[in-house]
């Protein structure tokens, strides 16, 4: 019975030593594993180099709006107009910004808002006339040189109108700005 107990210790103490030294094994290469990811972290970090970056390098947005505000020396009227940012400028800086409305001067900008203004030298687009021709109202806009350049007949007719009215339209009615074209046009109609 000794010799029993004394085989059963030997195969504990046997067993035991084997567990115990997987046990050590598994511990010794979890600390190599967990000392070369560090290093290797580290590696990474050394050959990443910080790049500093400037406001100046902020980019335009594609949610980015462009205010255009356009000044007429010979009318004195200002037009301003929202749209929103060219697919060509998203991404760009304020330089290629600037390059790409060359004939413009930026007011400001940010990577939501770009303002831009320009200086015509000629008049707005909004200078009408409206005339009698064939029985019907005719529109004609006003060029840089005072010309009327035609721009369409109305579908309203003039034999209904007042000889008063008929009068105005011989002489030609000037409007500016395309509510009183409009609402002109609904008086005639």
């Amino acid at each position: 019975m000794k010799k029993l107990l004394i085989i059963i210790i030997c195969i504990v103490i046997f067993v035991f030593s084997i567990i115990c030294g997987f046990l050590v094994n598994a511990y010794v290469n979890f600390s190599k594993k967990e000392s070369e990811i560090r290093n290797e972290d580290k590696k990474i970090k050394n050959n990443n180099e910080i790049i500093n970056t400037s406001v100046a390098d902020e980019i335009v947005s594609p949610n980015a709006i462009v205010i255009k505000t356009q000044k007429y020396a010979k009318c004195g009227h200002i037009k301003t107009e929202k749209e929103s940012v060219p697919r060509d400028l998203i991404n760009l800086n304020k330089e290629k910004v600037e390059e790409y409305y060359s004939d413009w001067k930026i007011d400001s900008y940010s990577s939501n808002e770009i303002s831009i203004s320009k200086i015509n030298y000629g008049i707005c687009d909004e200078h009408y006339v409206l005339r009698e021709s064939n029985g019907y109202i005719s529109i004609s806009c006003k060029n840089d040189i005072g010309e009327y350049i035609f721009k369409g007949l109305t579908d309203i007719s003039t034999k209904y109108l007042s000889a008063e009215d008929l009068e105005k339209l011989q002489k030609g009615i000037e409007l500016i700005g395309k509510e009183n074209l409009n609402k002109c046009l609904e008086d005639f109609e």
